[in-house]
């Protein structure tokens, strides 16, 4: 028998080259490491959660994990304690200070990250900014429809020197 060295056939540029949803899944398939059976697990609504989401109901479906209850198919009134949140973020800095709820879920998301005991964030490089509102983004702000005109003007005053525009979104619909 001859022996040789295996050399593997050359890789076309495509196949070096990740996309953004390529990292987006790659990071939500590493975060679904932490899901173990029987755990009570807040999953996010966004892009990149969606993959987690995915990951999840794959891992249900071959039986390799067993008896979660997701929130927020459930509600925090009846599981209080979220064992594992994974979720993205819109704008991440070098202290780990993140913004989140671009996509319109903010409350909800803050929410069941209070009451959850591990909580996974997870990004793409896109992310990362030097400080937070670094991306120039819109920044969410969530306020109750009982004084929601009081304090879009309040915001628009505290924020007039950076030309900041105060808008109302509603179920969802970015501004």
């Amino acid at each position: 028998m001859e022996a040789g060295l295996l050399i593997p056939s050359p890789l076309s540029l495509s196949q070096l080259i990740l996309t953004q949803d390529n990292l987006k899944k790659i990071t939500a398939y590493k975060a679904v490491e932490y899901v173990e059976f029987g755990m009570v697990l807040g999953l996010g609504t966004g892009s990149t959660a969606k993959h987690a989401v995915d990951r999840v109901g794959e891992l249900l479906r071959q039986g390799k994990l067993k008896d979660i209850i997701g929130i927020p198919t459930s509600n925090l009134d009846s599981h209080p304690v979220v064992d594992l949140a994974i979720d993205g973020a819109d704008e991440v800095d070098p202290y780990l200070n993140l913004v989140k709820g671009r996509g319109g879920s903010l409350l909800r998301e803050k929410m069941v990250e209070g009451a959850c005991k591990k909580f996974v964030v997870i990004i793409d490089e896109s992310k990362l900014v030097n400080y937070i509102g670094g991306s120039g983004l819109a920044m969410s702000v969530e306020v109750i429809q009982f004084c929601w005109k009081f304090t879009a003007s309040r915001l628009q005053n505290l924020f007039q020197e950076s030309s900041c525009v105060a808008k109302l979104r509603t179920l969802g619909k970015k501004a």
